[in-house]
């Protein structure tokens, strides 16, 4: 890329654009950026602030296995990230179960009996496996056994995707827990970790501790966008794309509407996009063809909402989140902001919760009007 006369136009200020400008910024190359928010830089790695208080959506743990981008983060944030302790739990059964999965924890607080049918569906599935797994439930049994597998991992996966195991990629699965296995579990619990030289041969599930921004993710990609408008880069808020045409040997021009409804177009000779690939495919110009429109449109997007309560703080749990693998409830799970990092909570005798509610947009939870929300997040 030519660093004379060419301007980038980059869609959307999520971690992926701002990181882009941010590194071609810094190699003197001009950069635009354009996000539909009139309000927020970071995507859905956002801090949404009421009253004083933080509140991340999603909950982000910053952990890679990439030397480099960790150098990244540290070189943006410096020591406004902190080091934090991982703790997480599954409530199963009117119990919390330690995640990552601890075997004697788990086998204990499930009972002789159960434990024992886990065991043995564990010994089964390592004598016979189900050779070349194709979905997720394929996989996991044969790590697990397939009692753990209904127990732990079925209802809260169908939960958050919205879709059955047995649809869901086994590669996928090997993405989301590589290298996480009963045996594995077993190994982390009973021997002493030490950090490995190499990062690459982490298993990211088993992590003790993360980084994390002093007041949630957004502060991260708040930084960033500075960091760029600094380097003379362009970051516009409240533009939302409506087409993007690639005018033949010459260059792009990328039309936005504004929130007084107005257009403007912005024109540069390269286009890195981080928006839907659906809305992208329906904007690009020349037309692509029926084909790539029609799988473009066949994308589905699995969502979620967020309920924030503030309470007093009674010290209900230590975690940073607990999975909710109960039918009685809707909640998925449970976010304790405090716990993140205690600058997420202004005032020390309160604590704020997230309550993450899985859906897909225009279903029920999505349409739950905010008060309504709220009510059902307070009787969970």
């Amino acid at each position: 890329m030519s660093k004379v006369g060419s301007r980038v136009i980059i869609l959307g200020a999520g971690p992926a654009g701002l990181t882009a400008a941010y590194l071609l910024s810094k190699e003197g190359i001009p950069v635009e950026v354009l996000e539909a928010s009139p309000v927020y830089v970071g995507g859905i790695s956002r801090t949404v602030r009421y009253k004083g208080f933080h509140f991340d959506i999603g909950g982000h743990r910053f952990f890679s296995k990439s030397k480099e981008v960790e150098d990244l983060w540290t070189e943006i944030l410096g020591s406004d990230l902190l080091n934090r302790p991982r703790s997480s739990r599954i409530f199963y059964g009117g119990k919390f179960f330690s995640y990552p999965l601890k075997a004697f924890d788990a086998l204990n607080k499930l009972g002789i009996i159960e434990s024992a049918r886990c065991v043995l569906s564990y010994l089964w599935a390592r004598v016979h496996p189900q050779p070349d797994p194709k979905s997720f439930e394929d996989w996991v049994s044969n790590r697990f056994g397939k009692r753990l597998f209904r127990i732990f991992f079925k209802t809260y996966t169908e939960n958050v995707w919205g879709m059955s195991c047995k649809e869901i990629s086994a590669d996928w699965a090997a993405q989301r827990i590589q290298g996480l296995s009963l045996a594995s579990a077993i190994k982390n619990a009973l021997l002493p970790q030490r950090t490995p030289k190499d990062r690459s041969g982490v298993v990211k599930t088993l992590i003790d501790t993360f980084r994390y921004p002093r007041r949630g993710p957004g502060m991260m990609w708040e930084r960033c966008a500075d960091e760029v408008r600094r380097m003379g880069g362009l970051v516009w808020l409240g533009k939302t794309v409506s087409g993007c045409r690639y005018h033949a040997g010459q260059q792009w021009e990328v039309t936005v509407v504004g929130p007084d409804g107005a257009s403007e177009v912005f024109r540069g000779e390269h286009v890195i996009s981080s928006i839907p690939m659906r809305e992208l495919a329906r904007l690009l110009e020349p037309r692509l063809p029926e084909e790539a429109l029609a799988a473009a449109r066949s994308l589905r997007y699995r969502d979620f909402l967020t309920a924030g309560l503030i309470l007093k703080d009674h010290n209900l749990f230590p975690d940073n989140w607990i999975y909710i693998h109960d039918p009685r409830v809707q909640v998925g799970r449970i976010q304790n902001y405090k716990s993140w990092s205690p600058e997420m909570v202004p005032d020390p005798a309160f604590c704020c919760y997230g309550l993450e509610y899985f859906c897909f947009e225009g279903d029920g939870l999505w349409t739950m009007s905010d008060p309504d929300l709220i009510e059902l997040a307070k009787s969970e």
